[in-house]
């Protein structure tokens, strides 16, 4: 399958448009962008879905959506989550956007649910999904420490 990179936050990327073929190629890309400050991106394909991820460091998170951005709009949600409680923001086209602890994933694991995607066109039996909550920041960032 083939997939495009979209950069959400700076539209002016000289990869935006770029077509990806290879697990390898994917996976050199995405550790090249880890480095940035946290922001987000889109791959889509020639199939129904596509995936908007937030990549920065050591975390990012992966939404699933149809094309069409009809809901359901399905968060990852790691089996060992790497957060608690809070958010983290990840910048869309110059704005912090804040995403909840909750969907935050590892970097290791962002990775294999977007090489699975380039693979599949599908999600990734890796991860739990959850239908976005959109009260999730507000409660992730009211959450007691002991939780």
């Amino acid at each position: 399958m083939i997939i495009y990179f979209h950069n959400q936050q700076d539209r002016h990327d000289a990869n935006n448009g770029r077509a990806i073929s290879s697990a390898d190629e994917l996976a050199t890309f995405l550790d090249e962008m880890r480095g940035a400050n946290p922001f987000i991106v889109e791959f889509s394909g020639s199939g129904d879905f596509h995936i908007d991820i937030g990549i920065g460091g050591n975390f990012g998170w992966v939404q699933f959506s149809r094309m069409d951005d009809n809901p359901p709009y399905l968060m990852a949600v790691s089996h060992c989550p790497p957060m608690k409680r809070g958010y983290i923001e990840f910048q869309c086209g110059g704005t912090p956007t804040p995403v909840a602890a909750r969907y935050i994933i590892s970097f290791d694991e962002l990775k294999e649910v977007v090489l699975y995607f380039l693979r599949t066109g599908e999600r990734s039996e890796s991860v739990s999904w959850q239908k976005l909550n959109p009260r999730a920041c507000k409660e992730d960032a009211e959450r007691p420490l002991d939780q």
